[in-house]
């Protein structure tokens, strides 16, 4: 018995998700390459809680373990692995000395800083094959998945 014919959606979302990988790297790739190889050291995970940690003039514990999403024990290693690179310190918080956050160092926010322009000026060089108006579109198509409520089912629209 032949297996059944899958629904152009599901091969869109597989095209979709062989596709983010090969972005990343183009993106990843115009980076410069002393850019390439600091950030090499450092792991997604990390590079997002050093985001926050500079967004937010540093966090406590407990505040960076609900912005990453993971538990105290894993909030703790991340921190630990922050900190043995320079990019963050603990220091308590000045209204309760019981409270632990952790702080950007000055070099932590100069690598935030350098990343950021880093992915701008690759983000630019990606999204220059893009007219205004495609760039606008692609732009609200993928706010519009992010914004999208993520307990929903996945839709059966389409499915042959």
């Amino acid at each position: 018995m032949k297996a059944p014919a899958r629904s152009r959606r599901a091969q869109l979302a597989d095209d979709f998700n062989a596709l983010m990988p090969q972005m990343r790297r183009r993106l990843e790739a115009l980076w410069p390459a002393d850019v390439r190889e600091e950030f090499a050291s450092v792991t997604v995970h990390q590079c997002e809680a050093l985001l926050a940690l500079v967004d937010a003039g540093g966090l406590t514990m407990n505040d960076l373990a609900r912005h990453q999403n993971v538990s105290m024990s894993s909030c703790t290693a991340l921190a630990d692995r922050l900190i043995r690179q320079g990019l963050a310190d603990r220091v308590s918080d000045p209204a309760d000395r019981r409270v632990v956050r952790l702080q950007p160092t000055a070099h932590g926010a100069r690598f935030v800083e350098r990343f950021r322009a880093a992915k701008r000026t690759a983000a630019l060089g990606v999204l220059d094959a893009l007219d205004e108006e495609e760039l606008l579109q692609l732009v609200t198509l993928i706010r519009k998945m992010v914004e999208a409520p993520g307990d929903a089912a996945p839709s059966c629209k389409g499915a042959a």
